[in-house]
Formats: C-alpha cells, structure tokens, sequence
C-alpha cells in the first residue's frame, strides 16, 4: 500500500462528533487533503455557476415573451384599430315596415320554397352614382383593349378537354362531401365592411383547388386580403365587373396565404372587420376604401412575401351571360362554339365534379338578404334588384322534386344555412370563373 504523505491527511467525520446509540463516536475516515478542497471548490464553483445561468434563461425567456407580445399588440392595432369603424346601419320605422313586408310575403306564400328571416341590416335597392359607374367604365375600357388571348387566358382549351371529358354526373354532389379533409371548403368567411365578395369567394375557391390538387396534403388559406388590395385590375372594395380578373392575377402574379380578421395567420390576414352587419349596408360597399397593396408579410409569420406566393398554371372562364363580360362579345362567343348544344349548368356541374369549387357571380334582390334557409328563388315581380353579388358555388342537388345549387356566400356563419345557401337550379350564374394549379 502507498504511504500518504502526513501533511496530506485529513480526518472527516462521517457522523455528528456527538456519541451514538453504541456509546462510541462516529468514525473518522481518512482522504487527501486535496481532495476535500477540490470537492469544496467544485461545491462553490456549482452554487455560484447555477443562479447565473438560472437568471440568465429567466431573462431570455421573459424577453422572448415580451417581443411576442409586442408583435401580437402591433398587429392588434393595425389590423383592429386602425380600420375599426363602428358603421352599423340599422332600420328606422319605415325601413324596418319595409323589409318585414318582404319577409311576410315570403313565408305566406304556400308555394315558396324557402323561408325568410327578418334582417335588420337589410339595404334597399338604390341606383348607383356616377362615380360608380366611371370606375366601371374605365376598368371595362381597360378590358376592351385587352388581346383576345389575353381576355380568354385558357379558356378554350379547358372547355374542349372538359366536354370531351367522360362522365356520369351524379343527381346530387357536395364539395364538401367529396373532399371533407380540406378545411376551407367548409368555412364560410365575412368579407366585412368591403365589397370584395369576388376576392373572398375567389380565395376560398382558389384554397379548396389548392387542397385538392395536392390531396389535402397542403391546407394553406390563401389571401383575400392580397388578391382585393394587389389586384388593381380587379376592382378592390368597390366590387369586381370582371370575375375572370382573380384568377388571372393568381395565374401571372400568385397570391400569398392569409387567414380570416384577427386571426394572424399567414402571411396577409384580412384586415377588414365584420363589424358593420351580415351584409352591411349597401351604401358601404361604395365608398373607396380599398386597403394599399403590401408585399410584406405579417410580422409573426416566419416567410417573406415571395416566398410564401403560390401561383396556378391556368385560368379561364366557365360560363358567361351576363355581367363585365358582355362588353367584350369574344368571350361569350367563344364559350358557345364550343358547348354548342351544352347548357351552362351541365358545363357548370362537370368543372366543380372534376376540379372543385368555382367562383359564380350573379345578379342580388333585396329578399336574398333576409334567406334564412331552403331553396331560394327570387321574386323578379315585387323584389328589387341590389347590386351584383359573387360567391362559392359547392355543388347542386335535389329536395322535393326542385334541384338547386348549393353556394358558399361570404356574410359570416349567422347567415343563411350557417353561412352558405341553396338557389334554384334555373338560376345559372351570370359568370362562372376559375383556375387550375
């Protein structure tokens, strides 16, 4: 055994020095005196290393939540503050006399199938001014000088291979039924207190298309809020005279993702609040308010602008008899030489069978706005028409021998059937627009 050194030893006691229950003291153990210290440095050196680094993590966490706070408080005021205007507009007497006579007309009539719900927000039809109607002029001017092939996109194309297609068309068929793991197809968003039905539909439709084409894999809600403020050729907060627009700026420019006001989720959440009624006023929708076109993302989302842009292959026209459209005779003319015998709805049914929901516009009468639930169909002899309209045509089907279409309207989910609505199957849309990735 090797001798330890005597100015090396140390006595440590493994017990109290007081006597234990044998009489005897405790015993003493023998170690090197260098031991002993090197345990005591180690023990001092680990009390004065753990409350630094305790602190030190305390702070950067504390930091950290404080910089997310003040992101979230950033984009509360911008996106809540800045734009919340408290612009409900509801009925005097004689509006109110007004409407509850359209809502009683309906649901006495034995015949009508759908019932009306008394809608305090209801507008009446007004005509439009001519301001309105100079920022019409000048964007179907615009159109006007537009190639043939820059009016049409993929249009002929698409319809060709479309009616070449094979199919057996089903009596009735939801979207919401054929693809239930895409989330956006079944959501039913508010547009607010901005006339950019066309732009929320369209991004709706264009969110179900992108889930579709990728089998649910990818779920992104792109932008409404990038295709009304970005699009300049589509019309903004002012509403849309040409459909076909949306998803030609999906095609040449892409459009970013988005969530529904106050979400912040994705890169350009919708900025304008539902605050104004289900829908607001009509006299909303005409004052310019039109948000500017931002190409950053929101400060909690982790892409820049460009990164998160995501672009389609083709864009075209389903269907159009009315509406923008009839400014330029190319287009109608094209879609018919090529259904010759086809009628839009069939046309209609075979897209959304095929590919997914489309964006249908049409023209609005003042007792839509009071549809509480069944099969709408206007009264063109007592009810008036209110402005154009676009929404998310699902599907169609049939109840009680009357076939309908089923449509995702964008007034929230206090609207209608929990935000969406059925119309008569004779109700073609005006235009029928969409886009393939």
């Amino acid at each position: 055994m090797t001798e330890i050194p005597i100015d090396e030893i140390a006595l440590v006691p493994t017990a109290s020095t007081s006597h234990n229950n044998t009489g005897r003291e405790g015993v003493q153990v023998v170690v090197r005196q260098g031991d002993c210290a090197s345990r005591r440095k180690h023990l001092l050196t680990k009390i004065r290393r753990f409350p630094f680094c305790y602190i030190l993590v305390l702070a950067l966490g504390i930091l950290l939540l404080l910089s997310i706070l003040s992101c979230i408080l950033y984009e509360t005021y911008r996106n809540g503050t800045l734009n919340f205007e408290h612009e409900l507009v509801e009925h005097n007497i004689d509006d109110r006399e007004y409407h509850m006579k359209i809502v009683n007309e309906v649901n006495s009539n034995q015949k009508s199938t759908w019932k009306a719900k008394y809608n305090r927000f209801a507008s009446r039809s007004q005509e439009n001014n001519s301001e309105d109607l100079g920022e019409v002029s000048k964007l179907l001017t615009k159109k006007q000088n537009l190639s043939d092939e820059a009016l049409l996109q993929d249009t002929k194309e698409h319809l060709e291979s479309l009616i070449k297609a094979p199919l057996n068309l089903p009596k009735s068929f939801d979207s919401r039924l054929q693809w239930p793991k895409c989330a956006t197809i079944h959501e039913a968003p508010n547009q607010g207190g901005c006339g950019s039905c066309w732009s929320v539909s369209a991004a709706s439709t264009m969110s179900d298309r992108l889930c579709i084409a990728t089998n649910g894999s990818v779920q992104e809600q792109l932008s409404a809020q990038d295709l009304t403020s970005c699009c300049h050729n589509c019309g903004g907060c002012q509403g849309t005279h040409w459909a076909h627009s949306s998803f030609v700026y999906w095609k040449e420019h892409g459009i970013v993702t988005g969530g529904d006001y106050g979400s912040w989720e994705g890169c350009r959440p919708y900025e304008m609040p539902p605050n104004c009624g289900s829908p607001c006023s009509s006299s909303t929708y005409t004052k310019k308010r039109t948000p500017s076109c931002s190409q950053t993302c929101q400060s909690l989302y982790g892409k820049s602008y460009y990164d998160d842009l995501f672009k389609s292959r083709k864009a075209y026209w389903i269907w159009a008899e009315r509406g923008g459209s009839e400014m330029t005779p190319i287009i109608h003319e094209t879609i018919h030489s090529i259904l010759k015998s086809e009628s839009g709805t069939d046309i209609i049914k075979r897209e959304i069978f095929l590919n997914g929901p489309i964006l249908a516009c049409f023209t609005l009468y003042e007792d839509f706005q009071h549809y509480d639930s069944g099969i709408y169909k206007p009264n063109r002899l007592k009810s008036k028409e209110l402005y154009g309209h676009c929404a998310k045509l699902i599907g169609w089907g049939e109840e009680a021998g009357v076939q309908y279409w089923t449509y995702m309207n964008t007034w929230g989910r206090n609207w209608g059937e929990y935000g969406f609505f059925r119309i008569d199957q004779s109700e073609v849309p005006e235009e029928a627009v969409a886009g393939l990735l």
